[in-house]
């Protein structure tokens, strides 16, 4: 039986879904923000202490359950590099008995300038200085690689642009899915 989770980072690729048509489809746990505009996640999660300290001050309502886990989860394991928070939700996941991830804007993996794109860039807790870069994916996805070794019951589906191209990626439990299929399945 599939346990189905639905992961929402903040690449800009997640603006072609309505994220409200979600709801119902599965678990879904969102990345940092995502509370300032989408009020339907279960788990909202965050990694970063600026922007932990946004939502624990928020005069918003939150409508899921904030994970923020201790400092020594808030790292990559294999390189002791910070990791973020889509990573740290997938784990969350699967400790949660998802077996199944649905993995939007998660534009690291895209080829060219998308892969660094995010929604919510140059507004609070996303300024410049906080913006990842083009280095950043080679090792963002060596850890996904990586990562997904570690489950390999776990389907890992990442929904990606209509005509976008992806990185090569390794890992016969990874697996890539247009945006309008998506939307066809989750109808």
């Amino acid at each position: 039986m599939k346990n189905i989770a639905i992961i929402v980072g903040n690449g800009k690729s997640r603006e072609q879904l309505e994220l409200g048509n979600l709801v119902g489809k599965g678990t879904i746990y969102g990345c940092n923000a995502l509370y300032r505009d989408f009020d339907g996640y279960d788990y909202l999660v965050a990694i970063d202490e600026r922007m932990i300290n946004e939502i624990k001050t928020t005069e918003k309502r939150l409508t899921g359950q904030a994970i923020f886990p201790p400092e020594q989860e808030r790292w990559e394991e294999t390189t002791g590099r910070r990791n973020n928070a889509g990573m740290v939700a997938m784990r969350e996941a699967i400790r949660r008995g998802a077996d199944t991830l649905y993995c939007l804007g998660f534009d690291f993996i895209l080829a060219g300038d998308d892969s660094i794109s995010n929604v919510y860039k140059d507004s609070k807790n996303y300024e410049p200085h906080t913006q990842s870069n083009m280095s950043d994916n080679y090792n963002r996805i060596k850890y996904l690689e990586w990562f997904a070794m570690q489950y390999p019951d776990v389907k890992f589906v990442f929904v990606i642009p209509d005509n976008g191209q992806v990185k090569p990626i390794d890992g016969e439990n990874l697996v890539g899915m247009p945006i309008s299929t998506f939307i066809e399945k989750t109808k």
